[in-house]
């Protein structure tokens, strides 16, 4: 099996009906031989696994581009249609510098011989960054084979074994396997990881925050009883005090009237000592007077 040079290839393609349109007309271009290969096109149709909507997106004049974000699959489908001849094999790949940013081929690298529609290709952005594709621009490189004996194949294989036949449009059934589920990608996980990390955080601060004002609380709450539990007490030891203070007062009041009482009450006496005492000092004569 020898491979089609370039001068080969472009003798080939531009000679048969290997690259056509939906009409079937040849839409061979020169300038799109590079090297050994020929560069297909991406086509009008695109599915994400991180569309919202869940649909296939449709690339026109109003939206001519498709981003395939870190850690997503997406479905491509190729502008041009191409037809193998059952002598041939075709090998498909994605250009250099776009699996350099992380995009990769997932769906396959060869097609049959007695293929023909248009070529789907499932991919993973496997790189840090969004890869951004348009419409109409060469992404997709083929290359041809030749076979030492033709396929045999026929109209059985066309029709039964190769459900790729014909293809125009991403099949829906594709669509719905890439629907199922949670895409566990690394960067789904990343991200969720962020995410968890995020809300762990947001929880903690919020426990903390929580913390914090009911420790203020707490503190507030104290320090009322503290001076509740003071004012009391000087309360009730000044009341002590005080009491105490004026029982003493009243004790030496009560003392002093009692020791006044005791003179009045003697004072009778006193007098009547007094009396007898001037009596017996007074002189005899004093006495006769």
């Amino acid at each position: 099996m020898a491979f089609l040079g370039p001068n080969d290839l472009k003798e080939y393609l531009k000679n048969n009906l290997i690259v056509i349109d939906e009409k079937g007309a040849n839409i061979f271009d020169e300038d799109r031989i590079e090297e050994a290969a020929y560069a297909l096109s991406l086509g009008n149709e695109a599915y994400r696994t991180d569309n919202k909507e869940r649909k296939i997106e449709i690339l026109d004049e109003k939206c001519r581009t498709i981003e395939i974000n870190p850690g997503q699959f997406t479905l491509l489908m190729t502008e041009e249609y191409i037809c193998i001849p059952k002598n041939k094999l075709a090998f498909i790949s994605i250009k250099a510098k776009h699996k350099l940013k992380g995009l990769i081929n997932v769906s396959g690298f060869h097609v049959d011989p007695g293929f023909k529609g248009k070529l789907l290709f499932s991919v993973y952005n496997a790189g840090p960054s969004t890869i951004t594709l348009e419409t109409k621009k060469p992404y997709f490189l083929i290359w041809f084979a030749d076979l030492k004996s033709e396929a045999q194949n026929g109209d059985e294989y066309n029709n039964t074994k190769n459900h790729h036949q014909g293809q125009n449009k991403i099949p829906l059934e594709y669509v719905d396997a890439l629907k199922r589920g949670e895409l566990t990608s690394p960067k789904a996980l990343w991200d969720k990881l962020i995410e968890t990390k995020a809300e762990l955080e947001r929880k903690i601060d919020d426990k903390n925050r929580k913390f914090l004002s009911n420790e203020y609380i707490l503190k507030a709450i104290v320090g009322i009883l503290i001076a509740i539990f003071i004012r009391y007490l000087f309360v009730e030891v000044g009341t002590e005090l005080y009491v105490k203070k004026l029982t003493s007062k009243d004790s030496t009041i009560n003392h002093l009237q009692q020791q006044m009482q005791y003179l009045k009450n003697n004072s009778l006496t006193l007098r009547q000592v007094d009396s007898i005492v001037k009596d017996r000092i007074q002189p005899p004569d004093a006495k006769k007077r």
